[in-house]
């Protein structure tokens, strides 16, 4: 009789474990439909997104336009709390020319803004290459310049050098590299295995890192470069043939209907039709050279 009661409680106890408690094939199943419903709650918001009605902008909206910060002397933040540079002078003319009410709107990770832009929540950011990636998921203006991207390593490095595009990036092969999230050197380069691209909000950031020596180069405009090490103090030069070339236009929100790009290259083409554009261009860095004209 101790014998059976000595089972039986045992039994008792497993019975009422497995009323009270799930398996672990029920929980992973449970785990599994949480985890299928989060994603279809997850495409239902982007579906809702794209299929929803395009936004319309009339000259009285008030649209955000995003300005990079540290990307002195196209554009960047002032000690006064303004944004100031080349391309900001452009917009101005462009908003000007369009009637078209405005503010500027200073970042310093763009990650946020390429977000922005996709959801509609922001309207136009500067400066944005005319690659792929980029006219697929933003509507593009026309060209309006074009960037040569030279390579910045410290001032005592002799191995990353080329005098072609092909030798240059060979010599970044193993290098870790700093590049923009997602932006135009990442872009370009991301499909070089061979080279280590370490991420950054903009590239400014990483020439921080290279002068301090935790990264070997960093790929970006010559003028931004030259601007920062001098303003810094920081130990780098430019080396080798430019690394990328990018023509220049500006990314504006796909949410909105096409009113809004229409009018701004209207207004854009205005602006360099009647030479505009290249007096002011000429104010910042001296002579447009056909090489950077679209």
């Amino acid at each position: 009789m101790i014998k059976k009661i000595a089972f039986a409680i045992p039994f008792v106890f497993f019975l009422l474990s497995c009323g009270s408690e799930k398996t672990e094939l029920e929980i992973d199943q449970d785990l599994n439909n949480e985890a299928s419903e989060s994603a279809q709650s997850q495409v239902s918001e982007a579906e809702d997104v794209v299929s929803s009605p395009l936004i319309s902008v009339s000259p009285d909206d008030e649209v955000l336009i995003f300005v990079r910060q540290d990307g002195a002397p196209g554009m960047y933040l002032g000690d006064d709390g303004e944004v100031h540079g080349f391309y900001v002078d452009l917009e101005k003319m462009v908003m000007d020319e369009m009637g078209q009410k405005y503010k500027f709107i200073p970042y310093g990770d763009a990650g946020p803004v390429i977000l922005g832009l996709k959801s509609g929540t922001h309207h136009i950011a500067l400066a944005a290459p005319d690659l792929p990636g980029f006219r697929s998921s933003f509507n593009l203006s026309m060209p309006y310049e074009i960037l040569h991207f030279v390579t910045f390593v410290q001032s005592d490095n002799n191995d990353i050098k080329g005098s072609t595009r092909e030798e240059l990036i060979a010599s970044l092969h193993g290098k870790r590299v700093g590049v923009q999230t997602q932006g135009h050197i990442w872009e370009s380069l991301r499909n070089e295995r061979e080279i280590e691209l370490i991420e950054y909000p903009t590239t400014t950031k990483a020439m921080e890192d290279l002068d301090k020596g935790l990264l070997d180069a960093v790929p970006d405009v010559k003028r931004i470069g030259l601007y920062y090490a001098a303003k810094e103090g920081w130990d780098i030069k430019p080396v080798g043939e430019p690394i990328i070339s990018h023509t220049i236009t500006t990314a504006i929100s796909q949410r909105f209907d096409n009113t809004l790009i229409d009018r701004y290259n209207a207004a854009l083409q205005a602006i360099i039709d009647d030479g505009r554009r290249d007096a002011l261009y000429q104010s910042y860095f001296g002579p447009m050279g056909e090489d950077v004209k679209p």
